[in-house]
Formats: C-alpha cells, structure tokens, sequence
C-alpha cells in the first residue's frame, strides 16, 4: 500500500474533463422534458405558420411568373417539416443544425423573389424568428453564422430596393435598421443564455473528477433516452463500481491520496467507456456508467464494461468490485429506470465484494 501514496500523490493531477457526448445534444440538458416538447411544438407551428405565409403571398403582386411556383414549392415543403416537429422525438444535433439551415435557405429564396422590396425588408424579420430557436438549441457557431447570413441578405435586399427606387433612400434605411435593431436583440439572450448553460453545467459536474454527478447523470440519460430512435425498443445498462480498500486508502494515507485513488479511477474509466457510456461519479468512491441503445449492443457492451473493470487494477494497485442491471426504457420514464437499476446493480456489487472477501478468508485459512 505505500505504493499508493508513493506514485499516485506524485503523478496523479486533475485532468481536464473530456467532452461527454451527451452535452452535444443542442442545448437539451437545459430544458427540462415538458419545456422540451413545447419547443417542439412551438417551432412545429412556426415552421406551419412561415410556409403558410408563403403560400398566401404566392399568388399576390409581390411574386410574378416562375417566382410564384417556386415560391409556392418552397412553402409546401414546410409541411412534413412541420409535421417532424409535431409527431417526432427531440432531433439529434446535426438535424437541428439542418433545420437553421434549412430554414435560412427557405426565408432567403422567397425573400429574393419578392417583388415588392420594402415587403421583402419586412419579411426578414423571419430571421429573427429562427434565430431566437437557434439561440437555444445550436451551438454559438452556427447561431453566428446564422446571424450574419441574415444580415447579408437583409443588405442584398436594401440594396435592390436602393437600385430599384423602392422608395426613398431615407425609407430604406429606417426599414433596413429596423430589422438590424430586430437582429441584435438574440445578441442579448445569446449572452444570457450561455451564463446559464455554464451555471448549469457546473451543477451537473462532479468537482474533483469532471465526470457528472447524480443530477447530470439523470439529466443526461434523459436527453440520450429522448433522442434515441423509436422504432425499435431500446434498453438501458446500468454498471456500479466501487473501489476495495478505499476506506482503510483514506485512513491510513490521508483523503489526499484518496482523491488520487479517485482520479486514477476516471482516467480508466474514461479509457474503457469511448463515447458509448455517461459516466457520473454518485458519491465517495462509488461511480456508475450508463448505456442506452438496441437490446443486443446494450447487452454487449456491458458485459465487456464488466469484465474489463472485474480485471482492471489502476496504479495504485486496487481493484474494484462491480454490479450490473439492464432493463426496457421508453422516454418519459428514464430516471424512474436508472434510479431502478441502481438500486439492482449496487445490491450485485456488493453480492460480489462480499463473495470476493470470503474467497479471499477462505484462502487465507487454507494457507494458514
């Protein structure tokens, strides 16, 4: 056991946490379920209302020839698009980031058909629209990259109207304005909205390790349950650990050295679980990993988790012992699953630390 102090309190230093998979899912950890499916919905009905627009203007005198039918096409597309937000899950990362997209080429193409320029100025306040969900849901690049290709379209469009004698110089320039005054407000709730998610964030993470604690534990698993694909069951494994010895580690070296023990730990932790697990530190020296996935990769992966933990000895020469429990999750019931399996895994690992301990009396007494 000196071994423990000697190596792990010189070597042994707080590494930065690395990024856990689940906080890349576009701002969801910071909405709590029922705010989530009211986003939804909320941009489901935008997303209707916008094309809607679209196809009541069409036949005006702000669209002429070809325009209209194009303009018509693009607002039907609005349709299924709408219909995705109502009767889906919450979209993963990348989906999102196509809708901004997606949107921002559907407001542009009707905005540079528009015949009637100073509408067409107006009409851009559909950016800001699209902004206030980006601000939310994306990541800072591409709600930045969002913003500033609305200003350049809002630009090409007083341009034209300029060239075009829409209207007076001085009209342009007030309407034009307008919209940027209109664009610059989402810059308040940016700043806004990144203190919180940093507050939340540090709420959600254990302070010694950088792995998430109960409540980020929760959190994330509930955001991996409500992304996950539903045609087909999906099914959660639930690994608890423990390291031996830690007690008399703590007692006999000093909560210093215990903390070592603790980060040594994660470093392996993180080494065995890639990105298919959340990985939270519950308290002490007690850690958990989560998986959510198909029943057959579920199971899979956690027997290796398993046995590669059973076998694993960190620098400090401990071991840990290790429980398991999978169960059936359907979203809405995440956290009442993994407090479930917690309470079914802890029970196995300590059947196993007290099997271990008799096994190793029983050697002791067959020696002596």
């Amino acid at each position: 056991m000196i071994a423990v102090r000697a190596l792990l309190a010189a070597s042994i230093r707080p590494s930065e946490p690395r990024r856990d998979p689940t906080t890349g899912r576009a701002g969801l950890l910071d909405l709590e379920r029922q705010r989530a499916t009211l986003t939804q919905y909320l941009v489901g009905l935008a997303t209707l209302t916008i094309g809607l627009i679209g196809i009541v203007s069409a036949p005006s005198e702000e669209y002429d020839g070809i325009g209209v039918v194009i303009v018509v096409a693009v607002s039907l597309t609005t349709v299924p698009v709408a219909l995705r937000w109502f009767l889906g899950g919450w979209p993963a990362p990348h989906a999102l980031v196509a809708y901004v997209v997606y949107a921002d080429v559907a407001i542009t193409i009707c905005l540079l058909l528009k015949q009637d320029l100073l509408t067409a100025i107006g009409g851009t306040v559909l950016f800001a629209v699209v902004t206030t969900f980006a601000v939310i849901t994306v990541p800072p690049l591409v709600s930045s990259l969002h913003m500033m290709a609305a200003v350049l379209v809002l630009g090409i469009v007083a341009v034209r109207a300029v060239l075009n004698d829409a209207a007076s110089n001085w009209v342009v320039a007030a309407h034009t304005l307008t919209m940027l005054l209109m664009f610059s407000a989402p810059l308040i709730l940016i700043i806004y909205v990144s203190e919180l998610r940093s507050r939340a964030r540090e709420s959600l993470v254990d302070p010694l390790t950088g792995l998430r604690n109960r409540r980020g534990l929760l959190a994330a698993v509930d955001a991996i349950v409500l992304t996950a694909p539903k045609n087909r069951p999906n099914v959660m494994c639930v690994v608890v650990l423990d390291v031996d010895g830690m007690k008399k580690v703590n007692d006999t070296f000093g909560h210093h050295t215990g903390d070592a023990v603790l980060l040594d730990l994660t470093q392996h932790l993180r080494a065995l679980t890639a990105n298919d697990w959340v990985v939270a530190r519950l308290g002490g020296d007690e850690f958990t990993c989560v998986t959510v996935g198909a029943e057959s990769a579920t199971q899979v992966r956690g027997e290796e988790l398993v046995a590669a933990l059973s076998g694993a000895r960190m620098i400090s020469g401990l071991s840990v012992s290790v429980g398991s429990a999978t169960t059936e999750v359907h979203a809405g019931g995440s956290e009442q699953a993994v407090l479930h399996l917690l309470r079914t895994a802890d029970a196995e690992m300590y059947r196993a630390k007290s099997a271990r301990r008799q096994g190793g009396d029983h050697r002791d007494s067959a020696r002596g």
